[in-house]
């Protein structure tokens, strides 16, 4: 038998039968994409974890467990490190 592709529809199907897991997937989601986003923002600008949090006045654990999607961030840090990083923070509403 062979293997067929599994996509984020068969992911939907089989495993966010309410509305509660489809938020917790969301939220999930948005915090992986965060934590991916400041880790390649971070490495770009050659930067360490300790650094940036140096910048940010918190421990580099912190960073570490926001790039990781493990920890929450405020949207206050959220724009301390868009500024850091001369950018804009967007929010979109889809």
């Amino acid at each position: 038998m062979a293997a067929r592709d599994y996509g984020m529809k068969d992911f939907e199907e089989e495993f966010i039968k309410t509305p509660a897991q489809r938020l917790a997937v969301e939220r999930a989601l948005a915090r992986l994409l965060i934590g991916r986003k400041v880790a390649d923002l971070r490495t770009a600008a050659g930067m360490t974890q300790a650094q940036l949090a140096g910048r940010l006045r918190t421990k580099q654990q912190v960073i570490s467990r926001l790039e990781q999607a493990k920890y929450k961030p405020s949207l206050r840090t959220l724009e301390k490190i868009a500024r850091i990083f001369s950018r804009r923070l967007e929010i979109n509403f889809v």
